[in-house]
């Protein structure tokens, strides 16, 4: 074969893509530095099928055989798309090349194929490939972000924010598809005695436990938050008087089981328990968010002010000026 006779190395030097030579039966000969960078396993295959596959039946064919064996008998450059092979890589595209015969100076016959890929067509799609990558980390951050921005930092629970605009979705939903909604407010009972007992880091881990607790008595649908410091807020979205009654009872009893395990400052094991109280109000008997939002806290109010560890109902007809004068005690007294 003439094939001998070219000058194999300079004229892939001359070649800005990359591109590498093989003998019409797939036998690589020669390739240059830029198919060396974008495939460094190269050195190590003997023959195409070893570095590239083709990615569609160009010419309705299937293999390099047949493929080399059409172009051998035409003139000019062929396109086709490539695969690499090498999985180490981590490139599963498809690579646009084109092929061309180099033909026997002395008989003017096929001696053998050079592939060059585009890398035109290459770099433009690295660079889209980057983009969208780039996308996709800009949106995983906005993501995180969001979520952070309505996320209590200590429970991992909704926060005041979130559920405020939760509640106005809800809202509009009742009032357009007649699906009740009821909100429940919770409240830790005498929480200043942990504190002031077990220390604010105990403190800490009886607010992580009460949340987990209430949220694990919950439907999806369903939203807890922390609305701060010990009081906390659920949403029961489309569920009726009864269905709160039955979750409020749930969650009360596990409340009560409640012992959360804690470490004094000299190492000691201690256990944590506590009750809390509720008030809860369906958006059907309020005028608004706010007044559903007012209803359940004077029901809360009136659960504390009868002893604790229970739940109400809220009663519309009940005004906040009545009960202060049935319990003399203030509400920021009964809520510590």
């Amino acid at each position: 074969m003439g094939i001998e006779k070219l000058s194999v190395a300079s004229m892939l030097a001359g070649i800005r893509e990359a591109a590498v030579i093989t003998c019409l039966d797939g036998n690589i000969i020669h390739y240059n530095n830029q198919m060396k960078r974008r495939l460094p396993n190269i050195d190590n295959a003997k023959i195409i099928t070893e570095v590239f596959s083709l990615a569609s039946k160009t010419f309705n064919v299937s293999c390099f055989k047949e493929f080399s064996s059409i172009v051998k008998r035409r003139s000019g450059l062929f396109p086709i798309r490539l695969k690499f092979n090498d999985t180490r890589l981590n490139d599963t595209s498809t690579i646009p090349a084109y092929v061309s015969v180099l033909m026997d100076a002395e008989n003017n016959e096929p001696a053998a194929l050079i592939y060059k890929l585009d890398e035109h067509i290459v770099r433009f799609n690295n660079r889209l490939r980057q983009l969208q990558d780039a996308k996709r980390a800009h949106a995983k951050i906005a993501r995180e972000a969001k979520l952070k921005a309505s996320m209590d930092s200590l429970t991992g629970l909704k926060n005041r924010r979130f559920v405020q605009s939760f509640l106005e979705m809800q809202w509009k939903a009742y009032t357009s598809k007649g699906e009740d909604t009821v909100l429940i407010i919770f409240d830790i009972d005498y929480f200043k005695q942990i504190n002031d007992t077990y220390g604010h880091a105990a403190g800490d881990e009886a607010i992580k436990a009460f949340g987990k607790c209430l949220h694990s008595q919950t439907r999806p649908s369903d939203v807890v938050s922390r609305w701060g410091g010990e009081e906390f807020v659920v949403v029961l979205a489309n569920c009726s008087s009864t269905q709160a009654r039955l979750y409020l009872e749930r969650v009360m009893t596990s409340i009560r089981q409640l012992r959360i395990k804690y470490k004094n400052v000299v190492n000691e094991q201690r256990l944590i328990s506590m009750t809390a109280s509720a008030g809860y109000c369906p958006f059907s008997q309020a005028s608004s968010v706010q007044e559903a939002f007012s209803q359940a806290d004077r029901a809360l109010y009136e659960a504390k002010s009868e002893g604790r560890d229970q739940y109400r109902r809220a009663c519309p007809d009940i005004a906040m000026s009545e009960l202060t004068s049935a319990f003399p005690n203030s509400r920021s007294q009964l809520l510590n």
